[in-house]
């Protein structure tokens, strides 16, 4: 889930058309370089017009850059074109979670949910959405259906241990996540996982050596008093299911995305800019005449400022819906030190 750490929610999006261009994208886009994958899609849909494929690609590549007003443009007109498509919604419906919107994201996933039940994506994104609401009983008990239809679900699993972390079932936790970062779907964000619900916990060595095969030992140190913000909150009964991951570990993820296999680089074709004219030299304006003297005014009495309200967790979707792989996402950040959730499909 981008819960705290990371969420999963499952697999990309299907491209139906299969054009070339939308391949290559969907590659892209799969191994984290969305500023190709947006350049591919563009081209796939200046060639089509008509294409969801294109526009729904559009709208992850923009996601995954950040733009969610861009990408919900994308998205929403897909669904227009194509009305409550399961795979369109689901996308949308990550987008609108990584833009801190779980309520939309969660109304848009009931109506995937109903038109295909058995789609462990989708499942799983809902139980994301759910555990960004802080509804954790109720995302278990989502995740634990989709257990039932595949018990060995990675994303389903990951998101169910860090749902039992974010609710305070710390030690239940904790034990499923331990057995899957020895998985070989494992990546930082299911060890990020791990390290959370160590912290939430309390057992802040084990977290400490969870994170320092991927993080800098600042960034670990910013993480370690992230965790303990956490706990106080948990501690305190305060919900703490749509806390945003610390800045400075998204930048570093960022940095280091999951390697796709037998990725084949491409080029996109360079999109000619329009010439600028250069405009002239804009004359200095005159110097203002000499103002009369202002008299002081007394200083302004000083006033504290109220405490800033905690970060709240995302999840981070899996392959191109919530996340690639655990469930990323992206909140308004607090001022706790610089410093991680899952999405379904990894």
């Amino acid at each position: 889930m981008s819960l705290l750490a990371g969420c999963s929610d499952g697999s990309g999006f299907k491209s139906a058309s299969g054009t070339s261009s939308t391949r290559l994208a969907d590659r892209s886009a799969a191994a984290g370089d969305f500023q190709t994958a947006e350049a591919l899609y563009r081209q796939a849909f200046e060639a089509n017009p008509n294409s969801i494929d294109a526009l729904v690609g559009l709208g992850r590549s923009y996601a995954g850059m950040g733009q969610y007003a861009r990408a919900e443009q994308a998205l929403n007109e897909a669904n227009r074109r194509r009305p409550k498509d399961p795979d369109v919604l689901l996308e949308l419906a990550r987008t609108q979670m990584s833009a801190g919107q779980p309520q939309a994201a969660l109304a848009n996933l009931d109506i995937a949910a109903a038109k295909r039940p058995r789609d462990v994506r989708i499942t799983t994104a809902r139980g994301i959405a759910l555990d960004r609401l802080s509804r954790h009983a109720e995302a278990q008990a989502t995740y634990r259906e989709g257990l039932k239809r595949d018990p060995t679900d990675f994303a389903l699993n990951s998101n169910l241990g860090l749902s039992l972390g974010l609710s305070g079932q710390t030690d239940a936790g904790i034990r499923i996540l331990q057995e899957l970062v020895r998985d070989g779907k494992a990546n930082a964000t299911t060890r990020g996982n791990l390290a959370l619900v160590y912290g939430l916990a309390g057992r802040e060595r084990e977290a400490k050596a969870t994170l320092a095969g991927d993080l800098s030992s600042g960034a670990i140190q910013n993480n370690l008093a992230y965790y303990r913000e956490l706990r106080a909150m948990l501690r305190s009964g305060k919900p703490i299911g749509n806390l945003s991951q610390p800045p400075q570990v998204a930048r570093e993820r960022a940095a280091k995305p999951d390697p796709l296999s037998a990725i084949v680089p491409v080029e996109p074709a360079a999109i000619a800019l329009p010439q600028v004219a250069t405009l002239p030299e804009p004359a200095a304006p005159a110097k203002p005449a000499a103002a009369a003297p202002i008299a002081p005014q007394p200083s302004p009495v000083p006033v504290a400022a109220s405490e800033a309200s905690p970060p709240l967790p995302s999840f981070v979707p899996a392959s191109g819906v919530i996340s690639t792989g655990i469930l990323p996402e992206r909140a308004e950040k607090t001022k706790v030190p610089a410093a991680l959730p899952t999405t379904p499909g990894e």
